[in-house]
């Protein structure tokens, strides 16, 4: 059986335009911070699963499982909550201050999914009480069976990558500080989110001391051909057209249901995935390029540096070279962050007023995809942990 421990605690998260926002969000420790998201929850198909809930907010908090069956509270399976005749929660919740709750179920489907509060969700949602759960098949291995949704359904990776995308009204967040009516039909982000950061942000590393309260990137790292499973979750109320650049990804799965219909592959491509409320998509997406080399010139002229694009004044992830895995010249006084000769791919939302921080670009719902000469990466780059608070 998996023992999964959660509480639901108060917190900041910062932006990279310098603001501090007061969020809700489930935390995996009863000393550790709010996350935001929450800790990603991996379990395995066929696993008996116990969330504990303990709620440190002033108000009933819970924890709604959507995609999963069977979900009980001690004998009893999940129903709504009223009171006075007034619907309180979609499920049993943990009252507030200290109050606790189990749930208790066992995937049956392996896939992405949502997990968040089933408590006045249009509030406590959008204020960050929300997660990802990953459900392994029952064959899953990590050293000789990695695949999404088990043996025989092509649906094998080399590494692997969650990004939950939400998006922010301080307007509700400073709402709920001082304890005033937040009209949902007003909703109006300013940020947009991935993992709980807005770029530049999410293309730090995991676990930057300076954003604890937002502990995981959304920056996506691979090597040429392999195979790179992208799970996406769309955890606010927005829908989100996401899409990287470099070259489609092949949908093999979404909201925990695998794009096959007995023998038949109902999996496709696509470069624009559109993502929405509540929903979950598996992608796998392959690099593999055209092979040039500094013997093998590429048949067209460079355009003179004046002419290149080096992005915000001193900084850049060009290389100076064209060829993967080199580095050249760049222009006197800019300070280039490509580590090897990487190639650097925008993965992005294409609402553009969705890639600003409150208006200002670039920002918001953007991160990279970001492509390694072959034998760079360590083999822990891109694997999903289990979380601290398994049991």
């Amino acid at each position: 059986m998996a023992v999964i421990n959660l509480w639901a605690k108060q917190g900041y998260m910062s932006t990279p335009d310098g603001q501090s926002i007061y969020f809700w969000g489930y935390s995996k420790g009863a000393a550790e911070p709010a996350q935001l998201p929450g800790p990603p929850i991996i379990v395995k198909q066929g696993e008996a699963v116990t969330i504990n809930l303990t709620n440190n907010l002033p108000e009933p908090v819970s924890v709604f499982l959507p995609g999963q069956t069977g979900v009980k509270v001690g004998s009893q399976f999940v129903k709504p909550q009223y009171s006075g005749g007034n619907l309180i929660s979609f499920v049993n919740y943990a009252s507030p201050n200290g109050g606790t709750v189990s749930y208790t179920f066992t995937p049956t489907r392996p896939g992405t999914y949502i997990y968040e509060s089933g408590t006045n969700p249009h509030k406590q949602v959008l204020l960050g009480l929300y997660g990802g759960i990953v459900v392994r098949p029952e064959d899953y291995d990590e050293n000789t069976s990695r695949t999404a949704y088990g043996s025989g359904t092509d649906t094998e990776f080399d590494r692997e990558y969650l990004i939950i995308f939400s998006e922010i009204d301080p307007s509700l967040h400073q709402a709920v500080i001082e304890g005033k009516p937040y009209m949902i039909s007003k909703h109006h982000p300013r940020y947009w989110t991935m993992n709980g950061r807005c770029a530049p942000d999410t293309m730090l590393p995991d676990n930057a001391p300076y954003l604890p309260n937002q502990p995981y990137g959304a920056m996506v790292m691979a090597e040429p051909t392999e195979k790179v499973l992208i799970r996406y979750i769309g955890a606010g109320i927005d829908s989100h057209p996401l899409h990287p650049h470099g070259n489609h990804t092949r949908i093999i799965a979404m909201d925990g249901r695998l794009l096959k219909n007995g023998a038949r592959d109902r999996s496709f491509k696509r470069f624009t995935v559109l993502v929405g409320p509540g929903q979950t998509y598996d992608q796998i997406f392959q690099w593999t390029g055209l092979g040039y080399t500094p013997d093998n010139p590429i048949p067209t002229i460079i355009p003179n540096r004046r002419n290149l694009g080096i992005g915000e004044a001193g900084w850049t992830m060009w290389s100076g070279s064209p060829y993967l895995g080199e580095k050249g010249e760049i222009p006197e006084g800019v300070v280039s962050f490509n580590e090897v000769g990487e190639y650097h791919f925008m993965l992005h939302s294409h609402s553009e007023p969705k890639i600003t921080n409150w208006g200002v670009f670039p920002g918001g719902m953007m991160t990279m995809i970001s492509i390694y000469p072959t034998g760079f990466l360590s083999p822990d780059v891109g694997v999903l942990s289990q979380p601290v608070g398994k049991e």
